[in-house]
């Protein structure tokens, strides 16, 4: 096992009651968080490429790399969009730090990109050795405390710090440190190797396809838009399935993305572009229905009642679902509880929004009970007019079994969790049907 155990995240979920399971599932659940999923998956953007171009290119990057021993490139069936990059073999994999290299020491959000493949950004540095040189290797840290002190020279000593892999530098310490007038960008340590499996490629999302985690795109797959439709993504930011809702449908349609946030819609605004289908806006999705219904349709939020043929709400949540887990401090309780509150206010005004007979597919990247299957079963209790149909296609499970949600209805949401069949990060989806009037 190469990662940490996350108590406290056990002891919050189990505080709040909103992971309602025995002892021995969250114990899996909790060492299944700490991995890192093995398989990368990238999404081909079909409306500028085919998936076989890509999938060459992506052959020449590791075969560039690991030679006659690069891994195994596949597509899915039902997604055939999707390219998979399956994990290292086993002899490739690097399982113990090597003595004689220097180290330097990454925050826990970088270490968790690196285990899924990136190299690291100049930001995520907190500390290397002194008289460490261009091109040389280093040993690669991840601090689970917190308490690495930024710029530290010394070999920073702590029992909480865990061996992620070798990398090669390509910053000095004067670059990462000195410059105080601009922050540094730019990638700052070329992953070698390291103790996940997954290859060290970098991020090699471009124009024509990205990376992208699977239940993320089956998400929109059980969306299933069509061409000609008025479509909602109410929380759009930072825009990846809303760009493949335009492709589905051939950008052919509208495409209307919300974010509250005006830095969020500016920074996906680039990539919007590329779609004449896609209308973003800066607005809070919580207060997206007009006070009166016009005739007509309004280009820009709040939208008379009825607007829309299908509504994508990938709802703010905890992040519970995101792996690996490497920080030990996880939210509390009273945080976690929080979340199903915005939850509950935002699929109240997208059962407004949506039009009779229309599709809402609700989403989570998380695990907890109560931001998935427990907005679900609120849903079914508060507005009549909805129903669940099957989340198609699947890749994930049921859904955990309530007492308020039959097992048919259960078996009808579709849940990413521990899993033999697939390996990917936690997520939730249920689809529903607003009745004709």
């Amino acid at each position: 096992m190469f990662y940490p155990k996350t108590p406290f995240l056990g002891n919050s979920l189990l505080e709040g009651e909103i992971l309602k399971v025995n002892s021995a599932a969250l114990s899996q659940l909790l060492e299944w968080l700490c991995q890192t999923p093995r398989v990368t998956t990238y999404r081909v953007n079909r409306l500028r490429t085919n998936v076989d171009t890509h999938k060459k290119q992506l052959k020449d990057v590791l075969s560039k790399r690991y030679g006659q021993r690069a891994p195994r490139i596949y597509g899915l069936a039902d997604l055939p969009e999707v390219l998979c990059i399956a994990p290292l073999e086993a002899e490739l994999v690097l399982r113990e730090p090597d003595p004689t290299l220097k180290e330097i020491i990454v925050d826990t959000s970088c270490g968790a990109a690196l285990l899924r493949g990136a190299h690291i950004y100049a930001p995520g540095v907190l500390a290397m050795e002194s008289n460490t040189q261009l091109q040389e290797c280093v040993n690669v840290y991840a601090d689970l405390a917190g308490k690495c002190k930024r710029g530290t020279t010394t070999r920073y000593e702590s029992s909480e710090k865990v061996f992620l892999g070798v990398g090669k530098v390509l910053m000095q310490r004067y670059q990462l440190y000195n410059n105080k007038d601009e922050a540094v960008t730019g990638i700052a340590v070329e992953m070698q190797s390291n103790v996940s499996g997954v290859p060290s490629l970098g991020d090699l999302s471009c124009a024509d396809a990205l990376l992208q985690n699977l239940p993320s795109i089956v998400c929109v797959r059980v969306l299933d838009p069509q061409p000609g439709e008025r479509i909602l993504d109410m929380c759009a930011a930072p825009g990846n399935k809303t760009t493949h809702i335009a492709e589905l449908m051939g950008d052919n349609g509208c495409v209307v993305a919300l974010d509250n946030s005006a830095s969020r819609v500016r920074g996906m605004q680039t990539k919007l572009n590329s779609y004449r289908s896609i209308q973003a806006h800066v607005y809070d999705s919580t207060k997206a229905v007009a006070a009166s219904s016009d005739a007509a349709c309004p280009a820009a939020p709040p939208f008379p009642c009825d607007s829309f043929d299908r509504i994508l709400l990938d709802a703010p949540c905890s992040g519970l679902g995101n792996r690996p887990q490497l920080l030990c401090s996880i939210k509390q309780a009273k945080v976690l509880q929080s979340y199903p509150n915005i939850q509950r206010r935002l699929l109240g005004q997208a059962v407004q929004l949506l039009r009779p007979g229309g599709i809402l597919v609700y989403s989570t990247c998380s695990v907890t009970e109560a931001e998935c299957e427990g907005i679900v079963a609120w849903a079914l209790r508060k507005y009549p007019e909805l129903r669940l149909v099957d989340a198609t296609p699947r890749y994930g499970g049921s859904g955990l079994p309530l007492p308020d949600l039959e097992a048919t209805q259960s078996s009808l949401l579709q849940r990413f969790g521990p899993c033999k069949d697939i390996d990917t990060v936690g997520f939730f989806i249920a689809k529903f049907q607003k009745d004709s009037k």
